[in-house]
């Protein structure tokens, strides 16, 4: 199941500011469970579809994770699973401003980030997860 990854506003059916019960309604087919983040604000955890949605204090959708079972795609490109090298150098050509450390990259023009836990060690290494959030969100 391909989720089209919405640049600063969100991923498949899922928008940001939309409210986790809106969230919990449009992915009724399971049950939402609750993962604990290092914010104070619980998740919802959606396993059968590879997704983890992120909350304000407010109760409204500001990030949302994908993994492989989500197969994410951004501007039309599959991300999951793809060199992180080669990923990054595409990601660049559309936003130089890219920020790249320990655990993947991040772009802050698109509200986009990458998740390659061995891209320091191993460039080629496949990128295992990406996020896309709200602007602000890591500010």
């Amino acid at each position: 199941m391909t989720t089209t990854v919405r640049p600063n506003d969100g991923a498949g059916a899922i928008t940001f500011g939309m409210t986790r019960e809106q969230v919990r309604r449009l992915l009724s087919d399971e049950a939402a469970r609750v993962k604990a983040t290092d914010s104070v604000v619980p998740a919802d955890y959606f396993a059968q579809r590879g997704m983890i949605v992120h909350y304000t204090d407010d109760g409204l959708v500001e990030a949302v994770e994908l993994g492989s079972l989500a197969e994410p795609e951004v501007f039309g490109e599959p991300i999951v699973g793809r060199p992180f090298d080669e990923v990054l150098t595409w990601l660049r050509s559309h936003d130089p401003r890219v920020e790249v450390d320990e655990s993947g990259f991040t772009s802050f023009r698109f509200g986009i980030g990458a998740y390659a836990p061995h891209a320091s060690k191993s460039a080629s290494d496949p990128i295992e997860g990406v996020i896309v959030f709200r602007p602000g969100y890591y500010g």
